[in-house]
């Protein structure tokens, strides 16, 4: 009968020993899960935030010529690690090179993706794209007459000297005042295209002052 106790207890305690190694099993398993997680949080965290910020810059970007032909003014500049991208608050961005008209832009925010092989998928070129409160004005030269451009969105690519947007637009020239949806501006060729649902107003010409009779 003691032998019979014994065995039962020894059944007793085994499954007690085995159930609690199970259970400090599962304990560390869900640890080991749950450091996991807090360590990609927190590589994921340190990457989506800045790793380097700038105040009241001022920047010039080189053309692949070396000339300077962009000049780039903001209340703040942030990168984003995580994206490769640069932030730009209220940029202010001024083109100027001997050969083609200077262009002035402006916005609330401009995000520049810079030309990277380190991304998916490759960005070949620079891109800056311009949103909310967007205006983009050529002043008028001796070969070209007043242009602004306002929208809520204006994408530049300065390696080619173009702006273009699949937004609506608004355009005011010397002339007319003109609606959009869609433009493309090329300023090296001076020529903006328009790409649907345009709607042109022209602008009344003032009448010249009447001589006086005697």
């Amino acid at each position: 009968m003691k032998s019979h106790m014994t065995i039962d207890r020894f059944r007793i305690w085994l499954a007690v020993i085995l159930l609690g190694v199970l259970t400090l099993g599962t304990i560390w398993v869900m640890e080991v899960i749950r450091r996991n997680a807090n360590d990609e949080q927190n590589r994921s965290s340190a990457r989506s935030a800045p790793d380097y910020y700038v105040e009241k810059f001022n920047f010039i970007r080189l053309s692949n010529n070396g000339k300077a032909n962009y000049h780039i003014t903001g209340d703040s500049l942030v990168h984003l690690p995580r994206t490769d991208n640069i932030e730009i608050k209220h940029p202010q961005i001024n083109s100027f090179d001997q050969d083609r008209p200077p262009l002035h832009l402006r916005a609330d925010l401009a995000v520049v993706s810079q030309k990277s092989s380190l991304v998916t998928p490759r960005r070949e070129h620079d891109e800056v794209h311009l949103h909310d409160h967007v205006s983009m004005e050529r002043p008028e030269g001796l070969s070209s007459q007043f242009v602004r451009v306002e929208s809520d969105y204006l994408l530049l690519l300065p390696d080619d000297d173009i702006v273009k947007t699949d937004k609506p637009i608004l355009i005011t020239t010397g002339k007319a005042v003109s609606t959009a949806t869609g433009m493309i501006a090329n300023n090296s060729t001076q020529h903006l295209s328009m790409l649907s649902k345009v709607h042109i107003q022209l602008k009344k010409r003032e009448a010249a002052p009447k001589a006086d009779s005697k």
